[in-house]
């Protein structure tokens, strides 16, 4: 008897934003027509262990919540390989299913049309057989196979003032621009100028390209000894951050900080300048 649930696969990150991507692009999701609201749909599947195309189809985020149809749950429960579910009734007063754990009972899931009303299920009127089996379903995963979701799901008829058959509301996203991966050749002269004391080019190169995580260790494991900050220039940088906002302040000292490095007395005389700020604002 197999008792090991079926596991989906994560995906790392960019291999997600890509699918997301394509699938945006497709068209042929109407909830989902930019890339933050396919990443959203296939980054859920992934935590409860559904994969991407099935995520796009039959999830739907709602409240923050994922809700899926009966249908997909369903199908999980029977693909888990753990799992399996009987219907012992289905009529438009009732719907009782059975649940399985190989062949072994493990409970009785039912739903009545009197607990539809109690929950102010909407839509029972119309397709009383199609909300009983889905709450029943729903109920019955809850509480005898949770683990078949890596997270708690909710049918469509369990969020409160949702119906199946609500339209969507789709809110246009900015589109997120994936980039590309820094090449070999373009990383190792990175990484000559940064070992020369060009460390302002980290932060350019991470709005250019995408990092891997070997590239960012070797960038980390480089020690970069910046120039002391000349006398002319740092006159000039307490000034600019003496008619600045702290917020602003904090802004120009981190660009600053990039390209140069400060004496004892430098900072001292940094710290006195950001203190005068701060106590000027509570005056």
């Amino acid at each position: 008897m197999k008792t090991e649930l079926t596991t989906i696969q994560a995906m790392p990150f960019q291999d997600i934003m890509i699918m997301a991507k394509t699938f945006a692009e497709s068209g042929m999701f109407t909830d989902a027509k930019a890339m933050g609201q396919a990443f959203v749909k296939i980054q859920a599947g992934q935590e409860i262990g559904i994969p991407p195309f099935a995520a796009m189809s039959g999830i739907h985020i709602i409240q923050g919540k994922p809700t899926i149809g009966a249908g997909l749950i369903a199908s999980t429960v029977k693909g888990s390989g753990k799992y399996d579910y009987k219907v012992l009734e289905m009529s438009e007063k009732v719907c009782r299913i059975e649940f399985y754990q190989g062949k072994d009972k493990i409970g009785l899931s039912e739903f009545t049309i009197e607990d539809a009303k109690k929950a102010l299920t909407k839509n029972i009127d119309k397709f009383p057989k199609n909300m009983l089996f889905a709450r029943a379903i729903s109920n019955g995963v809850k509480w005898y196979c949770p683990d078949v979701f890596a997270g708690p799901v909710y049918t469509p008829e369990e969020m409160e003032g949702i119906t199946m058959d609500i339209p969507h509301t789709v809110v246009d996203e900015p589109e997120v621009k994936l980039l590309p991966n820094m090449p070999d050749k373009a990383f190792g002269q990175l990484i000559t100028r940064l070992k020369a004391g060009e460390s302002g080019l980290v932060e350019k190169a991470k709005e250019s390209f995408c990092l891997t995580q070997e590239q960012l260790d070797t960038i980390e494991s480089i020690n970069i000894e910046l120039p002391v900050m000349i006398d002319e220039a740092f006159i000039a940088l307490i000034a600019d951050l003496a008619l600045s906002s702290k917020t602003g302040a904090t802004s120009i000292l981190k660009s600053a900080r990039l390209v140069n490095s400060f004496t004892e007395t430098q900072e001292a005389e940094i710290n006195k300048t950001i203190a005068g700020l701060t106590t000027k604002k509570a005056a």
